[in-house]
C-alpha cells in the first residue's frame, strides 16, 4: 500500500549539516488539561459541533505524555476513537517540528487537507506543510527544456508517442497556472511515460546550486515549506528514505508520528535495503548510449543483451519457486552487469558535453547510473542480516534485498534522535520488539463504537477448509446467499486473485445486483462506483484489506475468504521465521491477526454502520489458537447460524439509508 509514487530508488542528496538532527534536548511539558481544552475547541469547529469520545481523551493524555517526557509510545487506537486528533493537538502544542507519516495516500490525504488546518485553525502558533518525494513534482528544469514543441523525444533519443505527447503538453500548460507542481493536483490520470518525461528522480537532480531553475523548483519549495512548519506531513516510505540517505531528506525534527504504524515493519525493511531488475539496466545502457559515444556503444549494447538474459534467467527461477538468492548464472550475469555498468559510468564521467542542455542529460543518466552500480554491488554480495530474494512486480521480475531485522538498525540510527508515536488501528503485540523498542508496551484505547449490538461475526458450521473437496464450491454458494440477502452491499475479500476472479465470475451468474472486479478498473474508480451504488459489490484481494473506507448504506457485509496467513514460500518470512524461537506465534499469527482485523475493520466506519462480516474459514471458531485471534478483533457478536445472519442481512437491505434498525 502506497500514499503516493515514492521514490523507487535510494537518494542522491546535498549534505544540508541542519537536516536529520534534533532541534533541541530540553523536555517539553505539555499540560494535558490544555491539551483536552484544545480538543474540546477543535471539536466544536467539526461539522455539526462533532462529539466527545472518552478514547480520543486518553489517547491525548497518552501522546502529551510521551512527548513531554521523551518516551515512545505505540497505541492501538480502536477505529472510531480519532486518532489523527489525538496526536495532532499534542503535537501542536509540543513548540517543535513533528514529522508525521502515513502508509496510505488516502490518510495523508485527510491529514493534509482536512484534520491538520482544522487543528492549524484553532491553534495559531500551527503552520503544516506536505512534503513528497522528489519525482512527485514537475521539474521546471526539464519543462522548459522540453518546450512543448512538436518533436518532443525523451532521453534516450525516442520519440514520444503522440497520447503521451499530447499530456505531456497538457502537463506544461498545468506548469504556468499550479503552485506547487505536484502530481496529485493534475486533473486527469497522467501515463507514467508522459510523467518521467517532466520529472526526476532524486538521483537525476541537478541540485539547487547548480540547476538553472533551482530558485523556482517545486520540491525545493515544497522543501522551505517544510522547514518553516510545525506539523509536516509524509508518507513512510519517504521517511524511511530519509532513514537510508543519512537523515538528509526532511527538516530538523524531535517527534515523529508514525500513523498505519503496523505497515512500518516492512516498508523500512524494504527501503533501507534495495530493488533491482532488468528494465533498469536497460534504461541506463539506453540512456548512457547516446552520450558516450562509438568507443562504448559496444559496452552499452552488451549491458541491454545481458538484461535480457537476466530476465530470462530469473523469469526460470520464480517458475521453479526458487525465490531466494541468484542462480549460478543469476550471479553470472550480475557480474556481467556490474562490470559494464562500471565501465559506462567511468565513460560518462569522461565524456565532453557542450551546452546546459546536455550536461543535464549527463547528469540525469550519471546518477542513476552510479546509484545502479551500488545496487549491483549489494545484490552480488548482500550483507549479512539482509536477504535477496525473487518477487513479481506485473510482468517482471524483481531482485529485492531486504533487511530482516530491522531493529537493530532503527535503535542505531532512529530511537535514539527522535521522540516516536506508533499507532494504528491494529497494533500486533510484537510489533514494537520486532522495530528495536525493547520494553515499550503497546497502550490500547477501544473504540466507541457499539459493535455487539451493531454487528454480527459469522464463520459457517460445517464448511470445508481451503484444501478439501468441493471448498471453491462451496465458497461460491455462502457467497451467492450471503449477497442476495444483504441485497448486493458486498467487500468481499480474497487472499488469492485466481481464486477472486473464479468466484467473482460464478457468483455474478447466480445474483441480480451488480458485481466489480479488482483490476478492471483502476482502484480509485472502482473504490467510487462501489461507494456511489446501493448495491453494488465489490471483489478484491490484498490493498482492499485496508484503506477502504465506505462508511453508510452502501456495505453492509464483509465477506473474508480464509485466514490471512502468509504463503509458505515467502523468502522473508522464512528469514524471519528461522530467526524466533517460536515462529508461528511471533511471526504468522500475529501477521494473519493484524490483517484479518484491518479487513474485518472495513465494516463498521461510523457509530450508524451496522452489518455482517462472514470469514469462511472455520479455524477462526475452532483452531486452538482461536482466542488470540478474537483479542484483536471488535466484540462482535458472534454466530455460526446462517438463518440468523440472512435475517439480519435482509432486514439491513430493506431499511431506508438513515433508518435505525432495532
Amino acid at each position: 500500500m502506497q500514499s503516493f509514487d515514492p521514490d523507487d530508488e535510494s537518494p542522491y542528496v546535498e549534505v544540508d549539516p541542519e537536516a536529520g538532527v534534533q532541534l533541541d534536548a530540553d523536555l517539553v511539558d505539555i499540560d494535558v488539561e490544555r491539551a483536552l481544552a484544545l480538543l474540546d475547541r477543535i471539536t466544536q469547529h467539526l461539522p455539526g459541533g462533532g462529539e466527545s469520545r472518552e478514547g480520543q481523551r486518553q489517547m491525548v493524555a497518552a501522546v502529551a505524555a510521551a512527548f513531554s517526557r521523551r518516551e515512545h509510545a505505540v497505541i492501538e487506537a480502536g477505529t472510531g476513537v480519532g486518532k489523527s486528533l489525538a496526536y495532532l493537538v499534542p503535537a501542536a502544542m509540543t513548540n517543535r517540528r513533528v514529522i508525521v507519516a502515513t502508509a496510505t495516500k488516502n490518510l495523508q490525504d485527510q491529514l493534509a487537507t482536512k484534520d491538520a488546518p482544522t487543528v492549524a485553525e484553532v491553534s495559531s502558533r500551527t503552520r503544516v506543510a506536505v512534503l513528497k518525494g522528489k519525482s512527485n513534482y514537475l521539474c521546471r528544469n526539464r519543462a522548459l527544456a522540453s518546450g512543448g514543441g512538436a518533436q518532443l523525444s525523451f532521453d534516450d533519443g525516442s520519440a514520444v508517442p503522440k497520447g503521451v505527447a499530447d499530456q505531456m503538453r497538457r502537463v506544461l500548460r498545468w506548469a504556468e497556472e499550479t503552485a506547487t507542481g505536484d502530481r496529485d493536483e493534475l486533473s486527469f490520470e497522467i501515463d507514467p511515460r508522459a510523467w518521467r518525461g517532466l520529472s526526476v528522480t532524486p538521483q537525476e537532480c541537478l541540485g539547487r546550486a547548480q540547476c538553472p531553475q533551482g530558485h523556482n523548483c517545486f520540491h525545493e519549495l515544497a522543501k522551505d515549506r517544510a522547514a518553516e512548519s510545525s506539523i509536516v506531513i509524509v508518507n513512510t516510505h519517504l521517511y524511511a528514505a530519509h532513514l537510508a540517505s543519512g537523515s538528509m531528506l526532511l527538516p530538523a525534527h524531535d517527534y515523529v508520528v508514525f500513523d498505519e504504524a503496523h505497515e512500518v515493519l516492512d516498508i523500512f525493511a524494504s527501503l533501507l535495503g534495495t530493488t533491482l531488475n532488468a528494465s533498469r539496466l536497460r534504461a541506463f545502457a539506453t540512456v548512457a548510449r547516446t552520450l558516450v559515444g562509438p568507443a562504448f556503444a559496444e559496452s552499452a549494447e552488451d549491458l541491454v543483451k545481458c538484461a535480457d538474459r537476466l530476465a530470462t534467467i530469473l523469469e526460470i527461477q520464480y517458475d521453479a519457486q526458487e525465490l531466494a538468492g541468484l542462480s549460478p548464472d543469476a550471479q553470472r550475469e550480475i557480474d556481467t552487469a556490474s562490470a559494464l555498468t562500471t565501465r559506462l559510468v567511468e565513460a560518462l564521467r569522461s565524456t565532453e558535453v557542450s551546452g546546459p542542455d546536455e550536461e543535464a542529460r549527463k547528469i540525469r543518466a550519471l546518477g542513476p547510473g552510479v546509484h545502479l552500480a551500488n545496487d549491483l554491488a549489494r545484490v552480488a554480495h548482500p550483507q549479512v542480516g539482509e536477504i535477496l530474494y525473487l518477487s513479481r512486480r506485473e510482468r517482471e521480475i524483481d531482485l529485492e534485498v531486504n533487511l530482516v531485522d530491522v531493529g537493530p538498525r532503527l535503535q542505531e540510527d532512529l530511537w535514539g534522535q527522535v521522540t516516536a508515536v506508533l499507532t494504528s488501528a491494529t497494533i500486533p503485540d510484537s510489533l514494537p520488539a520486532q522495530l528495536g523498542l525493547g520494553d515499550v508496551r503497546v497502550q490500547s484505547f477501544a473504540s466507541p463504537f457499539d459493535y455487539p449490538h451493531h454487528s454480527l461475526l459469522y464463520v459457517p458450521a460445517g464448511f470445508p477448509g481451503r484444501n478439501e473437496a468441493g471448498a471453491e464450491a462451496a465458497i461460491i454458494d455462502e457467497l451467492a446467499t450471503l449477497i442476495e440477502a444483504a441485497g448486493g452491499r458486498t467487500l468481499a475479500l480474497f487472499t488469492n486473485r485466481s481464486v477472486m476472479s473464479r468466484v467473482a465470475e460464478a457468483v455474478e451468474e447466480r445474483i441480480e445486483t451488480p458485481v466489480l472486479v479488482q483490476g478492471t478498473l483502476s482502484r480509485a474508480r472502482i473504490i467510487e462506483l462501489f461507494r456511489d451504488s446501493a448495491e453494488a459489490s465489490l471483489f478484491a484481494v490484498t490493498s482492499f484489506w485496508q484503506g477502504i473506507d465506505v462508511p453508510g448504506h452502501s456495505l453492509s457485509l464483509v465477506t473474508i475468504d480464509r485466514l490471512p496467513f502468509s504463503v509458505p514460500n515467502d523468502p522473508l518470512l522464512k528469514a524471519r521465521q528461522e530467526r524466533s524461537a517460536n515462529p508461528f506465534f511471533e511471526v504468522d499469527l500475529p501477521r494473519a491477526t493484524m490483517l484479518l482485523a484491518q479487513g474485518v475493520g472495513r465494516l463498521i466506519r461510523n457509530r450508524s454502520d451496522r452489518g455482517v462480516v462472514a470469514v469462511l474459514d472455520t479455524r477462526l471458531a475452532e483452531a486452538r489458537y482461536k482466542s488470540l485471534l478474537f483479542k484483536k478483533l471488535p466484540p462482535m457478536k458472534r454466530t455460526r447460524d446462517r438463518a440468523e445472519v440472512t435475517a439480519f442481512l435482509r432486514e439491513l437491505r430493506d431499511a431506508s439509508p438513515g433508518e435505525p434498525i432495532p
